[in-house]
Formats: structure tokens, C-alpha cells, sequence
């Protein structure tokens, strides 16, 4: 069983949104129940079902059948972490980082802003990268122990046969949609603009030697909207609750000294030891966005709008999206949506897909707007997908990959039953 990318991160949103609204609430924190080693408190499960209640209005924060669902989900997770970590099964600093990077974006493009992303956790982004490390270290063992238990997991044509029938009456029919195919250009920071941003940083953190007077530079240059009016304090901070590069880079200060420009995945970092502790450092920093310029923006749209005018055939296309397109997802399938319906396409995309005729490719159009992560794409219009009751014909490969979640999750179910037998888990009455 593969979790895709989207998942992943709507069960991190819900993990880290739920631990949000557990910081500004009053909840009592007992332990209600134990896995291996790990403690589940009241706060995790009421946490959860807040965030609920914020998507469902019908759901009851003193629903005690809703309590139990929530906290067995919980188990499971945490069940599911014990056997990773029985399994050896190693996370990396680098897909933290990887993963935070990808959250950090899709939350910017869903609230508009990194202040506003802010303002809904209630932390600076540098306190919710710290605060939500185990969180996502925990989301990535759990996706490594299903890929691990079920990647090998395979669908017979029998079994896909036998699912179609048992199940065809209650299959939805199919609304009208688009086949479609894109190439994606990222508008990459040029490296000497980087190189400016890094002896802006030099020639401030200079300043602040002569001036002695952090504060001032902070509230002045940090593009850090959460910490500068506040001279760039982080406050105290553990060790390995800290971005990898600072937390190395701070624990090396003496109290009063100022680092050199550090980079991480946010930009540059001039950082000030306030106070240091055996495990944790009291800082103060000053970030320097690296952000993508509009020259870099026009770049990547000349260069799609170059590929739209060549490209002759799709083919020609798939064969692009393979060598040069920056979407992860599509790329190793010839650049392929798959078949798309109007609802699933932004408003500038769907605009661009209703004026064109068949086998024609649209100029370039946004695909991410996020100031550290703007990109381009040109969408190809291969044929039109009439309305219709799903059939093995024309749906062959949907109704397998039914077929096939429907026998992971069968799968999947009878594993965490085995789990709860093998493995240590107790609720704590009250």
C-alpha cells in the first residue's frame, strides 16, 4: 500500500492542526492510554476531534463513541510506529526536512501567506518546524511500515473481475472529463542572486559587530514577520527540536556572539546565542528569504512557451514532459492527469482547458504560486471523456485501482488486528 503524497500531507494537516488548537485550549492532559513506550493523553484525542468539529459541524466534542473511534485510530498509528521501529526502519534528518518543505508550501497556497499560516498555528514558522519535527518524523514511519507490509500487494484479473460484478451497481457514474497531460517549469533562484542575498547578510551581521545592537537589525531587515518586532527571539530551544544547520551553528556559539550567514531550506540565518543550557540554547535570528526574482519567473515562462510552440504531437509532448518537467507526479508518465474534470482544475486552468480545441496545448499558466516555489505549466488537451456509468471498457484501469484499495484495506485491516495481538497496548480506564 502506497500513500500518496496528497495523503500524507492531509494526515499531517490534521496531526499538526489538532496540536495547534490543543495549545490554545484548556484541555486536561492525563494519559488514557499506553503503546510500547509511547503515552496517548486526553489532549491528543480531544485535539483531534476540535480540528474535527471544525470540518463537521454534526460531530460532538463530548461524543463518547467519537472519543473511542478517535483514540483507536490513535493506537493504530502508535501501533504502527512500534512495529517500524522493530522493523530497524530509519527516517532521516533529509526527508524531515523534505517533507516540513512540502507541508510549509501547501499551507501557504491554501491561507495565502506564511503570516497567515502563522497566525492559524498560533508560532512563528521556525517554532512549527520545531514543534512538529516528531510529529513528521512519526507520519513518515507510519507511511514506511504500510509501503514495506504492502508494496508487493498485486490485483489478479479474477479478483478485479470479481470486484466489478460484486460491486458495478454501486460504482458512480463518470461526469464528463478531459484526458490531459502537462509539463511543469519551476522558476529557479539564480544562484548569484543568492550570492547577494549572502553578502547582504555579511555586510548586516558586520554592522551588528560594530553596533552591538541585534535587536534593532532584526526588527529592521528579518523577514521573519513573527519574531522581528521581538528583536528575532526563538525563545529556549531543545536539542534536536531545532533546524539541523542552526542547532549545530548555535550550540557552537559562545552567549553574545553572532554567527556567520547560515542556509537552510528558509533562506539565510544570522543567528545571536542569547543563553546556553546542556541541552537546549535560548537565540535569536535574522532570515533572509531566498525567494525566486521575476526575471527568474519570465525565464520559466519563455522557456514552456518555447516547448508550446515546437511540440507537434503528443508524443512529442510525453517525451518533453519525461526529460524536463518539474512535477514529480507526472513526470515518469509522460507528463499524464489521467482524465480530469472540470472540478479538479484551477479557475485560470480550467479557462484555458474550455477555449482550446483537442490536441492543442495551452501557453504557459500558474501552477504554483508560492513565493519560494513559483512554477509554469502548459497543459495538453488530448480528448474529451463523455459522462457515462462506469465499465470496465472505458474504466479499466479506475476500477482497478478500486479493486485494488479495496483489497489493501481488507489487507491493512486484518495487519492491525494481528498488531494489536502481538504488540503491547493498553486504555487506561478512568
Amino acid at each position: 500500500m502506497k500513500i500518496s503524497k496528497i495523503a500524507f500531507l492531509m494526515l499531517l494537516a490534521i496531526s499538526l492542526q489538532a496540536n495547534a488548537q490543543l495549545k490554545k485550549g484548556d484541555v486536561l492532559d492525563k494519559i488514557v492510554a499506553i503503546v510500547g513506550e509511547q503515552m496517548i493523553t486526553e489532549s491528543e484525542v480531544k485535539g483531534r476531534i476540535v480540528f474535527m468539529m471544525q470540518q463537521d459541524k454534526s460531530v460532538r466534542f463530548d461524543d463518547p463513541v467519537m472519543f473511542k473511534q478517535v483514540l483507536d485510530g490513535i493506537i493504530d498509528e502508535k501501533l504502527m510506529i512500534e512495529k517500524a521501529k522493530l522493523d530497524s526502519i530509519v527516517v532521516t534528518d533529509e526527508e524531515i526536512e523534505e517533507r516540513w518543505d512540502v507541508f510549509l508550501q501547501q499551507s501557504v497556497m491554501q491561507l495565502g501567506s506564511e503570516q497567515r499560516v502563522e497566525q492559524v498555528y498560533g508560532m512563528s514558522i521556525p517554532k512549527m518546524k520545531n514543534d512538529f519535527k516528531e510529529e513528521i518524523k512519526n507520519k513518515i514511519l507510519n507511511q514506511k511500515i504500510v509501503e514495506k507490509e504492502f508494496a508487493q500487494v498485486e490485483i489478479s484479473q479474477v479478483e478485479l473481475e470479481e470486484f466489478y460484478k460484486k460491486y458495478q451497481d454501486s460504482l458512480p457514474t463518470m461526469p464528463e472529463s478531459y484526458s490531459l497531460y502537462r509539463v511543469v517549469k519551476k522558476a529557479k533562484a539564480k544562484t548569484q542572486d543568492k550570492e547577494e542575498i549572502y553578502k547582504m547578510a555579511l555586510r548586516i551581521r558586520d554592522s551588528i559587530i560594530q553596533s552591538s545592537n541585534f535587536d534593532n537589525f532584526a526588527k529592521k531587515y528579518s523577514q521573519d514577520i513573527a519574531t522581528k518586532d521581538d528583536g528575532g527571539n526563538l525563545g529556549w530551544i531543545q536539542k534536536g527540536k531545532f533546524l539541523p544547520e542552526l542547532e549545530k551553528a548555535g550550540f557552537a556559539l559562545l552567549p553574545g556572539e553572532i554567527s556567520l550567514p547560515i542556509e537552510t531550506p528558509l533562506g539565510y540565518h544570522i543567528l545571536k546565542l542569547v543563553d546556553k543550557r546542556k541541552d537546549e540554547i535560548n537565540v535569536s535570528h535574522i532570515l533572509f528569504k531566498i525567494g525566486q526574482s521575476d526575471d527568474d519567473k519570465e525565464w520559466a515562462k519563455t522557456f514552456l512557451d518555447s516547448l508550446q510552440k515546437n511540440i507537434k504531437s503528443l508524443d512529442e509532448f510525453k517525451e518533453v514532459a519525461k526529460q524536463v518537467s518539474d512535477d514529480e507526479e507526472s513526470r515518469g508518465f509522460g507528463g499524464s492527469m489521467g482524465n480530469v474534470t472540470m472540478d479538479g482544475l484551477t479557475a485560470q486552468a480550467k479557462e484555458a482547458i474550455e477555449k482550446m480545441g483537442l490536441n492543442q496545448i495551452t501557453t504557459p499558466i500558474t501552477f504554483n504560486t508560492d513565493v519560494n516555489n513559483f512554477s509554469y505549466q502548459i497543459i495538453y488537451k488530448e480528448k474529451v471523456v463523455p459522462s457515462h456509468k462506469i465499465n470496465l471498457q472505458q474504466d479499466y484501469q479506475i476500477i482497478q485501482q478500486q479493486a485494488m484499495q479495496y483489497k489493501k484495506m481488507d489487507l491493512y485491516n486484518k495487519w492491525i488486528a494481528k498488531l494489536r495481538k502481538e504488540l503491547y497496548w493498553e486504555i487506561i480506564q478512568n
